[in-house]
């Protein structure tokens, strides 16, 4: 969103000829002496498949902790800090086509000091970019629907890659969120790391 204000163990293993479909392991790795190999050996065998099973299991449900958790939709926005409004109206904007229109922007209690202060953000602050629809009546801008509610929220453990943010879009009056691909906002709010990719500032 730039030249806005907000830029903004379950495993299943592969089957194949020693997978047995009832469930039993295959002859292969039974106890008892075969080939030789004693049952001490073969327990051992045992033993490391599922200990390796067993380390595939907790691998995959640490990928799946660290995905980005779903930012829900911030109710009670509007009895937040409004920020700043502005108005894009004219394709002369690089953003018209996806912003164009009167964006309000408001932040949440857990940012409020930050911004203020110019500060790093804590963990569990909100911005959101509030955007309308435009229409010109009478020598007067005025707003009509709401076009989306896009979201920027502080959570540094879940969004290590990406400056401790998370984006998230809701479309029109909708609280269910939208946003596919997180990267437009991210590569959008990296031109203002030193500023901890917040395009926002405070106006006394």
């Amino acid at each position: 969103m730039a030249g806005t204000d907000l830029r903004l163990g379950t495993v299943g293993l592969r089957s194949g000829p020693n997978n047995r479909p009832d469930g039993q392991l295959p002859e292969s790795l039974t106890c008892g002496h075969r080939g030789g190999e004693t049952q001490m050996g073969l327990h051992s065998r045992v033993i490391f498949l599922v200990v390796g099973a067993a380390g595939v299991v907790l691998s995959v449900s640490f990928g799946q902790a660290q995905k980005k958790a779903p930012i829900p939709f911030p109710t009670g926005y509007r009895h937040w800090t409004h920020v700043k409004t502005m108005a894009i109206y004219g394709n002369q904007h690089p953003l018209f086509n996806h912003f164009g229109g009167l964006h309000n922007v408001y932040v949440n209690d857990a940012g409020l000091t930050s911004l203020k202060e110019g500060r790093a953000y804590p963990d569990g602050t909100v911005f959101v970019f509030d955007l309308f629809d435009i229409q010109s009546a009478q020598g007067a801008i005025e707003t009509r629907g709401r076009k989306l509610v896009a979201v920027m929220k502080k959570n540094v453990k879940l969004n290590a890659s990406t400056g401790g943010w998370g984006w998230e879009v809701f479309q029109g009056d909708e609280q269910k969120g939208s946003l596919q691909d997180p990267k437009p906002c991210v590569d959008c709010h990296a031109s203002q790391k030193r500023v901890d990719y917040v395009f926002s500032t405070f106006t006394p």
